[in-house]
């Protein structure tokens, strides 16, 4: 501070958003460590995470169901050994993996469990296509987008301590009770229909300003 280089917390609060910032200084820090920023670091991190990654695997998914599914998926058949290890993943890193790490204020470790979980979802979508299943295996398509929107509303209730407002958003979208978007809820039995309102984009990818 006696160099002058102290930064205005308010600041970058009113150039990122508060959701963005609390994101990426949990993520990018070991918690009560120093650390260092850049404009740059934020924009690539939450771009890469939570625009590209996150944001993007929510909209795919929920857009594709509201216009192709009028809206809602229901669970009507076996769920098949990649679905299972999705299912598995995506609960442990959420209702285990990142609640014990942030109990230790581990939030960075915590973190990367979650994006993990995030990854494995975003290369389900890509090995299963519900796009391609539409027409070729119409109810294994819904089988797959049921197992995606419940790792989606897991990934979004976790989350939820660091992007509230985001993930209020995206659970909304989700039409997902307000009783039911608690931690206690994570280890609660998927509901067997998902429906889906207005899906809109939560984390639009952020720009450096020229």
């Amino acid at each position: 501070k006696s160099l002058g280089n102290v930064t205005d917390p308010a600041a970058l609060i009113d150039r990122f958003g508060v959701d963005v910032l609390r994101y990426f200084l949990l993520r990018e820090f070991s918690f009560g460590q120093d650390g260092t920023w850049s404009p740059e670091a934020i924009v690539s991190r939450v771009n890469s995470e939570l625009a590209n990654s996150f944001g993007n695997l929510a909209q795919r998914v929920l857009s594709f169901i509201a216009k192709n599914c009028d809206g809602q998926v229901t669970l009507q058949g076996a769920l098949n050994e990649a679905d299972r290890a999705l299912q598995s993943k995506v609960r442990a890193a959420c209702a285990t993996e990142l609640p014990e790490a942030f109990e230790r204020l581990a939030f960075s470790v915590g973190l990367e469990a979650w994006m993990q979980a995030v990854f494995a979802c975003n290369a389900y979508v890509d090995e299963q296509a519900p796009w391609a299943l539409r027409k070729t295996d119409p109810e294994r398509m819904e089988i797959v987008l049921h197992v995606l929107c419940d790792c989606i509303r897991q990934l979004a209730i976790a989350i939820s301590p660091v992007v509230p407002a985001a993930a209020t958003r995206l659970l909304d979208a989700m039409t997902i009770p307000s009783s039911q978007r608690t931690f206690d809820g994570l280890t609660a039995e998927a509901p067997a229909t998902f429906r889906i309102d207005k899906p809109v984009p939560v984390f639009p990818r952020l720009e450096l300003d020229v």
